[in-house]
């Protein structure tokens, strides 16, 4: 009898701890308490949705009314590239807008032209000078000279002096939230995303092309956020050109393109540092590489609006969403702070990855963010004070 007592006892028992167990093991899958980690692979894999989701946040809700009378001067930095002459476009319309008295300039992607612009819109008593996508060292001595007159300094899409360790000189700039500094936001998460899609696509057997261009401070922190990424890819490889200013408009980078894939014939993806680059040639020599069979990505940037005809068309795969239009209201607004006496504030643009199968944007049109922004102009013009 003892026997049969012992043994019921321990057959509870082992029912009982195997419960216990077996409970734990439930625990821990509910709390999502994996017993292997990530691998790099599933980590890019997760960044990379994330990516797809995008990272816009609310538009401002506040801020002074219109400004009256201003005349303002912008200042593209070639009107040859869309990337220039889009948000030039949009920062002029939201100027109109807002009631200012708007000159846009081309700059000819020639810094003796941004010098001799900057020096004129003095000489014409601008109230401001908006520089879009060019930096403040190319012009510094004609910056100092401007303000010194009492004008206005704004940056769209350009960095300050102080990003290699001069004075500041600009009155304001686009911010970007988390990310602080439009370059900071460039490296840490732009940039970081076309490193992150290249290497997902391929599966970690990325072999690039990249051809970066270190004329513009910007465009190098485009190259810099993308090579800090894709270095995180221990089994991918990375093979580069830099082409100059005279490069992108004497109609090189065709050739170079080329050049790079013949040389590098294991190269299954191609990364170009903005989307005009695209349009003047890269676009070309990989649609020629893959008529004679090459498998290719070919990576673009900010969305333009006919690049995004090329993602519909097959020529390019992928972009990285910068708004161009949304960059250019906003910066208006930014000025419209600093002529206030008003602090810059968050504009809420952030990124977001698009292809021929997540975000693609209407034809006919270019990226101009996630639903979040797709009543910025309404926005800025009740802030404003205007109709």
């Amino acid at each position: 009898m003892r026997l049969l007592v012992a043994a019921a006892v321990s057959l509870l028992l082992v029912a009982w701890s195997s419960g216990i167990a077996g409970g734990a093991t439930q625990l821990q899958r509910a709390s999502g308490k994996a017993k292997h980690p990530l691998t790099y692979l599933q980590k890019i894999q997760n960044q990379l949705s994330a990516d797809y989701k995008g990272s816009d946040r609310s538009l401002p809700k506040t801020g002074p009314l219109a400004a009256k009378g201003k005349s303002v001067w912008v200042i593209s930095c070639t009107q040859a590239g869309a990337g220039c002459a889009l948000p030039a476009a949009a920062a002029v319309a939201a100027g109109k807008a807002i009631g200012w008295n708007m000159t846009l300039v081309d700059g000819k992607y020639d810094p003796s032209v941004w010098n001799q612009q900057i020096r004129a819109a003095v000489a014409a008593k601008a109230d401001a000078i908006v520089l879009v996508a060019f930096d403040c060292p190319a012009v510094q001595g004609s910056l100092a000279a401007a303000k010194a007159a009492g004008v206005k300094i704004y940056g769209l899409y350009a960095l300050d002096c102080d990003d290699v360790g001069g004075a500041k000189l600009f009155d304001g700039s686009l911010q970007y939230g988390p990310f602080g500094s439009y370059a900071h936001y460039i490296e840490s998460a732009y940039a970081k995303a076309i490193g992150t899609y290249a290497i997902a696509r391929e599966h970690g057997k990325a072999r690039v092309i990249e051809l970066r261009s270190d004329d513009l401070l910007i465009v190098k922190h485009i190259s810099n956020g993308f090579e800090k990424q894709f270095a995180t890819c221990k089994t991918c490889k990375l093979y580069k050109k830099t082409f100059t200013g005279a490069d992108f408009l004497g109609g090189k980078l065709q050739a170079f393109t080329s050049a790079m894939l013949t040389q590098h014939p294991d190269a299954n993806v191609v990364v170009a540092p903005y989307d005009a680059a695209i349009l003047l040639g890269m676009g070309a020599a990989v649609d020629q590489a893959r008529s004679q069979g090459r498998h290719l990505l070919l990576l673009g940037g900010e969305g333009l609006p006919p690049n995004i005809d090329l993602i519909r068309k097959g020529t390019q795969t992928a972009g990285f969403g910068l708004p161009s239009g949304w960059a250019g209201w906003a910066a208006i607004d930014g000025l419209n702070r600093v002529f206030a006496g008003q602090p810059q504030v968050d504009a809420g643009i952030g990124h977001q990855t698009f292809d021929g199968g997540h975000n693609l944007p209407p034809a006919g049109g270019g990226y101009e963010g996630t639903p979040k922004s797709t009543a910025y102009q309404a926005n800025y013009k009740r802030i404003w004070g205007v109709r």
